[in-house]
């Protein structure tokens, strides 16, 4: 069943992501072994998270990150990555293009800890 909102109150799913590398350090990694490694791993915490949803599946959505990492705000991309992977396998979505992600945007927010950032799934009504 896939979900169309009628209205701006229509539910969001969110998830909480700690300390992704940088979008440049992930790319310098020594091996792509290691690459494979660490979106495995956030993979299986978003998914644990994303778990506690009753399952359903968007015709399109936004993603909005707050992030609070010490690096600048282009780097902090693979928080949303992750977070879209994990969120395409659960089924939120059928896909990652932008058919079905219309909008992607990074805030910072010093209220969240230190090294973590939050990612929202807005549906949308269409891309």
């Amino acid at each position: 069943m896939t979900l169309i909102p009628t209205s701006q109150s229509d539910a969001v799913i969110s998830v909480e992501v700690g300390k992704v590398p940088s979008l440049n350090s992930f790319y310098a990694s020594k091996h792509w072994i290691v690459r494979k490694k660490a979106k495995d791993k956030f993979k299986e915490e978003i998914l644990e998270q994303l778990n506690q949803y009753d399952k359903v599946a968007f015709k399109c959505i936004s993603v909005k990150a707050l992030v609070n990492y010490r690096y600048d705000l282009d780097n902090s991309i693979m928080c949303i990555k992750f977070a879209l992977d994990a969120f395409k396998e659960w089924g939120g979505i059928p896909d990652d293009t932008k058919a079905y992600v219309c909008k992607v945007t990074i805030e910072d927010d010093s209220t969240l800890p230190k090294d973590t950032s939050k990612v929202f799934f807005i549906p949308r009504l269409e891309c």
